[in-house]
């Protein structure tokens, strides 16, 4: 029997998946049984999809009126990850959402819930790096013990974002969408999430699993005229005791990474892009090559399919080892007072109108040097418009704000 699916949202990178689908090899254990999205007809992917014949829909209800779904793929705005979700799971239906899981933790503490009352349907968040096999690899070697305890963790991820991006829809760069609901849009919520939910995955407990964020720090900026904030940087503090420190701004003139160091008691784990390399060296010298971790929607697509089969296995990141993530997103909101605005007279644009990117003058220079330092860029080279944030304990956060 055919896993049946419902693609919720076909826009964006909603978009990939159909074209995934689309262009499967070989025999398709699958079939696209009908597309949830009011403005479908604006997709790219909209005739090919019509042409295939199934139904389209403005929401989930309508569908489940008519229809029964094995899995649901979620790729819709952040504000809508949670009641689609619980909608689908309601029904029994099996659940890919991407990520984020939400924008805020009660959201996804809710998701939980409603995966925990589906009758054992399961709910992937698609973090594609967690379903790499090189990554897997990685995770398998730490906990095997192999490179003994982690230390600590740092990634870097510069990446410049112009005005196309900010005006691509109503909600990028936006702390709540026009009817009030939360979407926290940011590069730490939304295009570098993978490199932060990495850092937490790799050292987490069991497969399927992540460590446990105890605090958050942070750094929050903006050169955008957006609602939040551009720049992120931020120190998580595991219950372990492990260091976990991200960068992430899109307010730069040149891309760099991702790139990630992590420090184990007796082995350094390495990633960089240019060039190509993933690879782990022991204190005794061995070297481990892992091969590059970049993959297509194709790995969580096919793992998603698997587990609608029956594969528990295949389920590698549900809800467990994506909130903690979502936690350290929250708390980092919560350290600042305010998002600080950099300084108008060091922002300039590059690029042609329409497709400009406002530069912060210096910021890339500034977060490389925090993160050569491993320290947040407003402790090693403080400048006069730079505010780090208070520490937030994380251990029984349940709710944004908090306070």
């Amino acid at each position: 029997m055919k896993v049946r699916i419902v693609l919720v949202g076909i826009g964006g990178y909603g978009g990939q998946y159909a074209d995934a689908l689309m262009k499967w090899e070989g025999e398709r254990p699958w079939e696209i049984v009908g597309v949830v999205d009011p403005l479908a007809e604006k997709a790219p992917k909209f005739k090919d999809l019509k042409a295939l014949g199934m139904g389209f829909y403005d929401n989930l209800a309508s569908f489940y009126a008519e229809n029964k779904a094995d899995l649901a793929i979620i790729s819709s705005p952040i504000e809508f990850h949670c009641a689609q979700s619980c909608e689908a799971l309601s029904h029994g239906t099996n659940v890919l959402c991407e990520k984020p899981i939400s924008a805020v933790v009660q959201q996804a503490y809710a998701m939980q819930e409603a995966r925990d009352k589906s009758n054992g349907a399961f709910l992937a968040i698609g973090y594609q790096w967690s379903y790499s096999p090189q990554m897997q690899a990685l995770k398998a070697d730490i906990l095997s013990g192999k490179f003994g305890a982690p230390r600590r963790m740092k990634t870097l991820a510069l990446w410049p974002r112009n005005d196309a991006y900010y005006g691509r829809n109503n909600w990028a760069g936006c702390m709540k969408s026009a009817s009030g609901e939360w979407i926290l849009d940011s590069p730490v919520n939304n295009a570098t999430a993978h490199y932060l939910h990495n850092m937490l995955y790799v050292i987490g407990p069991a497969v399927d699993r992540s460590a446990t964020p105890a605090s958050v720090q942070a750094e929050l900026y903006r050169a955008n005229p957006i609602t939040n904030y551009d720049t992120g940087l931020l120190r998580v503090m595991t219950t372990d005791g492990v260091e976990i420190l991200f960068y992430t701004t899109h307010a730069v003139p040149r891309f760099r990474g991702p790139e990630f160091v992590f420090e184990f008691d007796d082995a350094t784990v390495r990633y960089m892009v240019k060039p190509s390399r993933f690879w782990a060296e022991t204190k005794s010298g061995e070297v481990i090559e892992y091969g590059s971790p970049e993959q297509s929607v194709h790995r969580k697509l096919q793992a998603a399919i698997r587990g609608a089969q029956g594969d528990a296995s295949a389920i590698v990141c549900g809800v467990e080892a994506a909130l903690p993530h979502c936690l350290c997103m929250n708390g980092a909101q919560e350290s600042v007072d305010d998002i600080v605005d950099f300084p108008a007279n060091w922002i300039y644009k590059k690029g042609v109108p329409g497709n400009q990117v406002r530069v912060m003058a210096g910021l890339a220079e500034l977060v490389e040097a925090g993160y050569d330092a491993w320290k947040l860029p407003g402790e090693v080279k403080p400048q006069a418009w730079t505010v780090v944030g208070k520490p937030v304990d994380l251990s029984n956060y349940r709710k944004f704000p908090s306070r």
